[in-house]
Protein backbone atom coordinates (compact mmCIF):
# COMPACT_ATOMS: atom_id res chain seq x y z
CA UNK A 1 0.00 0.00 0.00
CA UNK A 2 1.47 3.31 -1.32
CA UNK A 3 1.58 6.02 1.50
CA UNK A 4 0.61 9.39 0.48
CA UNK A 5 2.12 12.93 2.58
CA UNK A 6 -0.66 14.91 3.11
CA UNK A 7 -0.70 18.25 0.50
CA UNK A 8 -0.19 20.39 4.39
CA UNK A 9 3.04 18.13 4.54
CA UNK A 10 4.20 19.82 1.26
CA UNK A 11 3.09 23.50 2.02
CA UNK A 12 5.23 23.07 5.14
CA UNK A 13 8.58 22.24 3.22
CA UNK A 14 8.00 24.59 1.15
CA UNK A 15 7.59 27.35 3.54
CA UNK A 16 11.14 25.67 5.09
CA UNK A 17 12.42 26.36 2.09
CA UNK A 18 11.99 29.70 1.24
CA UNK A 19 13.18 30.53 5.08
CA UNK A 20 16.33 28.71 4.44
CA UNK A 21 16.70 30.41 1.00
CA UNK A 22 15.97 34.14 2.35
CA UNK A 23 19.10 35.33 4.54
CA UNK A 24 18.03 37.78 7.36
CA UNK A 25 21.09 39.87 5.94
CA UNK A 26 18.79 41.20 2.81
CA UNK A 27 17.59 44.56 3.43
CA UNK A 28 14.64 45.26 0.67
CA UNK A 29 12.09 43.69 -0.70
CA UNK A 30 12.69 40.38 -2.59
CA UNK A 31 10.78 39.91 -6.27
CA UNK A 32 8.22 41.38 -7.65
CA UNK A 33 6.61 44.48 -5.13
CA UNK A 34 6.62 46.52 -7.98
CA UNK A 35 3.41 43.57 -9.46
CA UNK A 36 1.89 43.88 -6.07
CA UNK A 37 -1.90 45.52 -5.41
CA UNK A 38 -2.28 47.34 -2.15
CA UNK A 39 -4.22 46.42 0.08
CA UNK A 40 -7.48 48.63 0.14
CA UNK A 41 -7.63 50.78 3.53
CA UNK A 42 -3.90 49.44 4.38
CA UNK A 43 -1.89 52.31 3.42
CA UNK A 44 2.10 51.02 2.07
CA UNK A 45 0.59 47.31 2.37
CA UNK A 46 0.74 45.37 -1.05
CA UNK A 47 -0.09 42.01 -1.91
CA UNK A 48 0.28 39.66 -5.11
CA UNK A 49 -0.70 35.89 -5.86
CA UNK A 50 2.26 33.85 -6.36
CA UNK A 51 0.31 30.74 -7.01
CA UNK A 52 -2.82 29.27 -6.77
CA UNK A 53 -3.44 25.61 -6.91
CA UNK A 54 -6.80 23.62 -5.86
CA UNK A 55 -5.79 23.11 -2.54
CA UNK A 56 -4.09 26.26 -1.54
CA UNK A 57 -2.82 29.54 -2.74
CA UNK A 58 0.29 31.26 -2.05
CA UNK A 59 1.00 35.32 -1.73
CA UNK A 60 3.50 37.33 -1.23
CA UNK A 61 2.82 40.57 0.95
CA UNK A 62 5.75 43.87 1.05
CA UNK A 63 4.38 46.00 4.00
CA UNK A 64 6.70 49.57 3.49
CA UNK A 65 8.63 50.75 6.68
CA UNK A 66 6.17 51.90 9.31
CA UNK A 67 2.97 50.17 7.88
CA UNK A 68 0.40 48.43 9.54
CA UNK A 69 -2.49 45.77 8.09
CA UNK A 70 -5.49 46.69 9.62
CA UNK A 71 -6.57 43.87 11.77
CA UNK A 72 -8.85 40.98 9.92
CA UNK A 73 -8.69 37.31 9.47
CA UNK A 74 -9.10 35.06 6.49
CA UNK A 75 -12.52 33.50 6.97
CA UNK A 76 -12.55 31.20 3.45
CA UNK A 77 -9.28 29.57 3.86
CA UNK A 78 -8.60 26.63 6.79
CA UNK A 79 -5.02 27.46 7.48
CA UNK A 80 -2.29 29.86 6.94
CA UNK A 81 1.34 29.41 7.34
CA UNK A 82 2.73 33.01 7.52
CA UNK A 83 6.51 33.38 6.68
CA UNK A 84 8.52 36.81 6.82
CA UNK A 85 11.30 36.69 4.44
CA UNK A 86 12.79 40.34 5.47
CA UNK A 87 11.70 43.12 7.78
CA UNK A 88 10.69 43.32 11.32
CA UNK A 89 7.07 42.54 12.18
CA UNK A 90 4.59 42.82 15.66
CA UNK A 91 2.58 40.82 14.87
CA UNK A 92 -0.91 41.06 17.44
CA UNK A 93 -3.74 38.25 17.43
CA UNK A 94 -7.06 39.52 18.84
CA UNK A 95 -7.32 39.41 22.87
CA UNK A 96 -3.11 38.16 22.70
CA UNK A 97 -0.09 39.89 23.43
CA UNK A 98 1.84 41.09 20.22
CA UNK A 99 4.61 39.08 19.04
CA UNK A 100 8.21 40.19 17.41
CA UNK A 101 8.07 38.27 14.18
CA UNK A 102 11.93 38.17 12.99
CA UNK A 103 13.44 37.33 9.05
CA UNK A 104 13.13 33.49 8.84
CA UNK A 105 10.47 32.77 11.22
CA UNK A 106 7.46 31.09 10.16
CA UNK A 107 4.05 30.85 11.78
CA UNK A 108 0.95 28.44 11.59
CA UNK A 109 -2.29 29.53 12.48
CA UNK A 110 -6.18 29.38 11.78
CA UNK A 111 -7.86 31.21 8.62
CA UNK A 112 -10.00 32.47 11.25
CA UNK A 113 -7.74 33.80 13.65
CA UNK A 114 -8.01 38.07 13.60
CA UNK A 115 -4.74 39.40 13.36
CA UNK A 116 -2.74 43.02 12.57
CA UNK A 117 0.52 43.48 12.09
CA UNK A 118 3.08 46.57 11.96
CA UNK A 119 6.36 46.61 10.24
CA UNK A 120 8.93 47.88 12.26
CA UNK A 121 11.80 48.01 10.44
CA UNK A 122 13.38 50.42 8.58
CA UNK A 123 13.50 48.11 5.45
CA UNK A 124 10.07 46.80 3.20
CA UNK A 125 9.05 43.68 5.19
CA UNK A 126 8.39 40.82 2.41
CA UNK A 127 5.83 37.96 4.20
CA UNK A 128 5.00 34.44 2.56
CA UNK A 129 1.34 33.47 3.08
CA UNK A 130 0.43 30.08 1.81
CA UNK A 131 -3.80 29.65 2.68
CA UNK A 132 -4.96 26.19 2.85
CA UNK A 133 -8.42 26.15 1.36
CA UNK A 134 -11.28 23.83 2.30
CA UNK A 135 -13.06 21.32 0.81
CA UNK A 136 -15.36 23.89 -0.77
CA UNK A 137 -13.07 25.84 -2.21
CA UNK A 138 -11.70 21.83 -3.72
CA UNK A 139 -14.55 21.61 -5.60
CA UNK A 140 -14.88 24.95 -7.16
CA UNK A 141 -17.53 26.02 -4.84
CA UNK A 142 -15.38 28.85 -2.73
CA UNK A 143 -14.40 32.34 -2.81
CA UNK A 144 -13.06 34.66 -5.88
CA UNK A 145 -10.03 35.18 -3.14
CA UNK A 146 -8.89 33.84 0.23
CA UNK A 147 -9.00 37.16 2.12
CA UNK A 148 -11.12 36.84 5.34
CA UNK A 149 -13.80 39.11 6.70
CA UNK A 150 -13.87 38.38 10.76
CA UNK A 151 -14.64 36.19 13.47
CA UNK A 152 -12.24 33.15 14.88
CA UNK A 153 -9.97 31.82 17.61
CA UNK A 154 -6.09 32.72 17.13
CA UNK A 155 -3.78 29.02 17.26
CA UNK A 156 -0.17 30.01 16.73
CA UNK A 157 1.99 27.11 16.20
CA UNK A 158 5.56 26.43 14.89
CA UNK A 159 5.14 22.95 14.90
CA UNK A 160 4.20 20.74 12.13
CA UNK A 161 2.36 18.67 14.21
CA UNK A 162 -0.04 21.36 14.13
CA UNK A 163 -1.06 21.26 10.88
CA UNK A 164 -5.01 19.76 10.17
CA UNK A 165 -4.83 16.45 8.94
CA UNK A 166 -5.07 16.05 5.41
Amino acid sequence: MEKRIAPAAGVLALCALLTVLAPASWAQAVGGAEKARPVAGDPGVSSMVVMDQPEFTVLRDYAEPGATRRMHSHDAVKWIVFTLVTGKLVLTFEGEAPIEVEPGQVLHFKGTARHTFKNVASVTATIVEVFGKTQREWEGGGSEHPCGHEAGEPVVSRSPEALPAA
